[in-house]
């Protein structure tokens, strides 16, 4: 059999032809279509949700994680600390994966219930002083989150989990033998700093109680 490229082409315009005037054509370009992306599940069930995505009132490169039992929270890997955090549902990507690609930030799903802001809050020694923090890594657990980072060259290892009742979050700080030998405190711009003890295990403990939600 001899393929004819022209005869080919006229035999599929002919097709398309009759099947815009049978409505078929119409009803597939429908069916194809694209629809607005929403998928997130309102309550992380039994696992932590993340995305990383544009999020109001941050950074580009920021992450959004959201703990089972419905709280969430924006983390900062450049500033080494938490943006905020908010209750209730987890994000609507919709305007951050449009069909018309129009990217806004993604909508939270529940009100913000924490604040923080300043530079680099976890520190060592010298409260006073920004140290340096670099982002190496996170792992998800099934109700936590852990996050590596580095703070003047200090290995640290971060594990954010919810507080029963969606009350806050508690973030568990453990560092290598030299770490734990210094004195750490959390800096929040425009509130006192906070000097971090030990637990029985020899982490740091920094429980971050919520605000109540408003109206």
């Amino acid at each position: 059999m001899v393929f004819h490229p022209a005869a080919h082409a006229a035999g599929h315009a002919d097709l398309v032809a009759r099947l815009v005037r049978g409505g078929t054509l119409f009803v597939l370009a429908l069916t194809c279509a694209p629809l607005p992306l929403r998928a997130q599940p309102a309550l992380a069930p039994d696992e932590v949700l993340i995305e990383r995505v544009m999020l109001p009132d941050a950074r580009a490169g920021c992450f959004a994680f959201g703990l089972p039992g419905g709280v969430n929270f924006c983390y900062d890997p450049t500033r080494g600390g938490l943006n905020y955090a908010w209750t209730g549902g987890f994000i609507d990507l919709t305007n951050v994966r449009p069909v018309n690609k129009l990217i806004k930030a993604a909508t939270l799903l529940g009100p913000v219930v924490y604040r923080e802001t300043g530079t680099s809050p976890l520190r060592r020694g010298d409260a006073s002083r920004a140290p340096v923090v670099v982002f190496k890594g996170y792992t998800l657990r099934p109700a936590s989150v852990e996050l590596r980072y580095t703070v003047d060259g200090a290995p640290v290892a971060e594990t954010i989990s919810a507080l029963p009742n969606a009350a806050g979050l508690r973030r568990t700080f453990r560092f290598d033998r030299a770490g734990a030998d210094a004195p750490w405190s959390y800096v929040v711009e425009g509130r006192p700093a906070l000097t971090l003890t030990k637990d029985a295990t020899g982490s740091l403990i920094l429980d971050v109680p919520f605000a109540a939600a408003k109206p």
